[in-house]
């Protein structure tokens, strides 16, 4: 990891929060492959094993920061996502640099069910106020229909749709109150 960034008190228990590089990349791969595969089994076709290639995994850390999310006594890893100041893929013209860009938020099975999610939401909110950007932004599979309601609950609101790979997406920001508050 190449910096770590914050503690975090949780249900689930202390959380450590940080930075992570390319000697990371290894994990990161395999916690996605983790989730696609759960989703894959799940019913849920957002996202699929094959595409998390070690190729796909090194290019995030040129254009994206990757944050990990470790337990704090023994290091074992519960999730992460990444952060990027673009997404034209998704956003097209809706794209604007000044927003943090959420991709690849995932917890570990063993993890779900105490917000860790939710928690990383948050934090990935308050990371981007600090580094001046003016929200935060993602977007998700608009036939997922667990998550889809989830966000509008965390005070996510649509933006708009996205379309990529044939595929439609709801496009949301975190609401600027939520943002200044969390």
């Amino acid at each position: 990891m190449k910096e770590l960034l914050d503690t975090m008190e949780t249900t689930a228990g202390i959380f450590q929060i940080g930075l992570a590089d390319e000697d990371d990349t290894e994990l990161v791969r395999s916690l996605l492959i983790e989730a696609a595969t759960w989703m894959e089994s799940s019913g849920i076709k957002q996202w699929n094993p094959e595409q998390f290639t070690e190729e796909v995994i090194s290019s995030y850390f040129t254009n994206r920061d990757v944050y990990l999310l470790l337990r704090a006594d023994d290091h074992d890893p519960a999730g992460l996502f990444t952060l990027q100041t673009s997404d034209c893929d998704y956003w097209g013209e809706l794209n604007d640099e000044g927003y943090s860009y959420l991709h690849r938020l995932t917890v570990r099975p063993t993890y779900r069910g105490h917000a860790l999610g939710r928690e990383l939401i948050y934090w990935a909110a308050k990371r981007s106020r600090s580094l001046g950007r003016k929200g935060l932004r993602f977007d998700c599979w608009n036939e997922n229909r667990k998550l889809n309601p989830y966000y509008r609950e965390l005070g996510m609101e649509e933006r708009g749709l996205g379309k990529l790979n044939g595929r439609q997406y709801i496009l949301y920001e975190m609401d600027a109150t939520v943002f200044q508050r969390v």
